[in-house]
């Protein structure tokens, strides 16, 4: 059914859709080559039959909001009822800084922005029997944040909503994700399926490269993507309460951020990898173990801040 709507919305486009809607045709120009089936012998020989590759994820359609407040986008057949829905947007419902995404009568107030950058239309899951449409917006200072719509009953729902910018990646979606740990970073990580499950609980960072170490280190601590202490740092070191000492250079290379953990893991300069544990609740008793993020540029005396 997943592919009658696809070729629908082809036949659609090519008489005669114009404008910012994009489709990525369902064809592949390459064969490919057929999977050996096992021989007899390789079967007594306990050889397991090659197992095939997830799909990977292709933009079914795509549309790029330009400077109108309100406007339909596409047609397409989201819930799979043989009958393609008509998608519409307007910003600012009610005056309120949300964007409106209509599919015929029904209608979700994205209350995230009312800057939207594209709606993208994807199957994020194969096996259920509704396609997924990706709303990102910009909510100011590059900051995206992305969610999830799909069809239930007839009714156009809201699923998750991740604060970041995803591209596709193989056969799941990479989101680039800000945190305030330690000044600004972005960080990466893969989610899968309609539900947007993460991969991993850490976001991995862009590090420093030994040779940018050795030949731009000054630059580096400029900008903040190497970081200086100016005072002895709680920290976890191979599972064991520890301290990093004053005047220790280190780098960020993951992190994680959850209602109950919000860690940094760093390296040293000296290659020592620790992970420092931080808390946001400026109620909470001191913990002599933890920083407290109010008070992070106490520790550091060059932390980069986005605006």
């Amino acid at each position: 059914m997943k592919r009658i709507a696809l070729f629908l919305s082809a036949l659609l486009l090519l008489a005669g859709c114009r404008g910012t809607v994009s489709l990525a045709h369902a064809d592949q120009t390459a064969t490919e080559a057929p999977t050996p089936t096992p021989t007899p012998a390789a079967e007594a020989a306990g050889t397991p039959p090659a197992e095939e590759a997830p799909p990977a994820l292709r933009s079914l359609l795509r549309y790029e909001f330009g400077d109108l407040s309100e406007g339909q986008m596409f047609s397409f057949d989201l819930d799979q009822d043989g009958v393609e829905e008509t998608f519409s947007f307007a910003l600012r419902p009610d005056d309120e800084w949300a964007t409106a995404i209509s599919m015929d009568e029904s209608a979700v107030v994205v209350a995230a922005g009312d800057e939207p950058i594209s709606a993208e239309i994807l199957d994020l899951d194969p096996a259920s029997p509704f396609y997924n449409l990706l709303l990102k917006l910009d909510y100011g200072s590059d900051s995206y944040v992305t969610v999830e719509l799909h069809p239930e009953d007839g009714e156009l729902v809201q699923g998750p909503m991740i604060w970041g910018s995803y591209s596709l990646h193989d056969d799941a979606l990479s989101f680039s994700e800000c945190s305030y740990l330690l000044g600004t970073f972005f960080g990466k990580r893969t989610y899968r399926g309609d539900n947007l499950t993460p991969d991993s609980v850490w976001l991995e960072v862009d590090a420093p490269t030994e040779e940018e170490l050795q030949t731009d280190l000054a630059g580096l601590m400029d900008v903040g993507t190497v970081i200086h202490c100016v005072k002895p740092v709680p920290c976890v070191i191979d599972g064991q309460a520890a301290t990093i000492p004053e005047d220790t250079c280190m780098y960020v290379i993951r992190f994680m951020e959850s209602d109950v953990d919000l860690v940094a893991e760093v390296r040293t300069l000296d290659g020592i990898v620790a992970q420092l544990l931080f808390y946001d609740d400026e109620d909470k008793p001191h913990d002599p173990d933890r920083i407290y993020t109010g008070e992070q540029d106490e520790y550091f005396d060059n932390l980069f801040w986005a605006d």
